[in-house]
């Protein structure tokens, strides 16, 4: 008989169990809400609570107790600090869970676990809300004239460039027409036999009328 067993046992062992809820309840305390399953998320939500309890003593007792069982100190100190004002005239259910889909490839049950009256962020009042719509304006010109200035450094640039390429083109041109100029001239004066820059021999023809 399954007699003073309580909690589940999540399919491993009991060290690997522990360690897992020392680390969902430390998450917790650090990021104020935590993606797990459903069936670890009810798990936690005990030590959650008993950690919130000893926050709530606030000696160096319960301080020793709650560092054995939290990782980060910095978790420690907002717990008492901060989380043991915000519930102390609050007597349990420290934690809200909503269910989220289910988590592809082992289909389990996906939950977000939060905490309860945390501070959340003020919504912009309709006041407030104009100023805001011309900062965001102002900003979004600022960027447009910036992109505006690098396209136009960067068409410049690329003009010069092509300019540049361009007269090293007709440069190269112009040097393989002189080269190939001085061969043909030089050709010709290996076949005529005629020293380059030599004038060439006229042969005159006999007059019929003198034979």
């Amino acid at each position: 008989m399954r007699h003073l067993k309580a909690g589940k046992r999540l399919g491993v062992t009991t060290s690997h169990r522990k360690a897992m809820m020392r680390n969902l309840v430390t998450a917790l305390l650090e990021h104020g809400e935590i993606k797990t399953t459903i069936t670890r998320a009810k798990e936690m939500r005990k030590y959650f609570d008993k950690m919130i309890g000893l926050g709530k003593k606030r000696d160096l007792h319960a301080r020793r107790q709650v560092l054995s069982f939290v990782h980060s100190k910095e978790a420690v100190k907002r717990l008492f600090d901060e989380y043991a004002l915000l519930y102390e005239d609050r007597n349990g259910g420290y934690t809200r869970i909503y269910r989220l889909g289910r988590r592809l490839g082992d289909n389990a049950q996906m939950a977000l676990i939060q905490m309860v009256d945390l501070k959340e962020t003020k919504k912009p009042s309709k006041k407030a809300a104009p100023e805001a719509i011309t900062e965001i304006k102002s900003e979004l010109q600022g960027e447009e004239t910036a992109t505006e200035a690098v396209v136009e450094t960067t068409t410049e640039s690329e003009a010069t460039a092509a300019d540049q390429v361009a007269e090293t083109v007709d440069e190269v041109e112009t040097t393989e027409q002189d080269a190939g100029a001085v061969a043909e001239s030089s050709e010709t004066a290996k076949e005529n036999d005629v020293p380059a820059g030599a004038e060439p021999e006229v042969t005159k023809e006999a007059d019929p009328k003198t034979e």
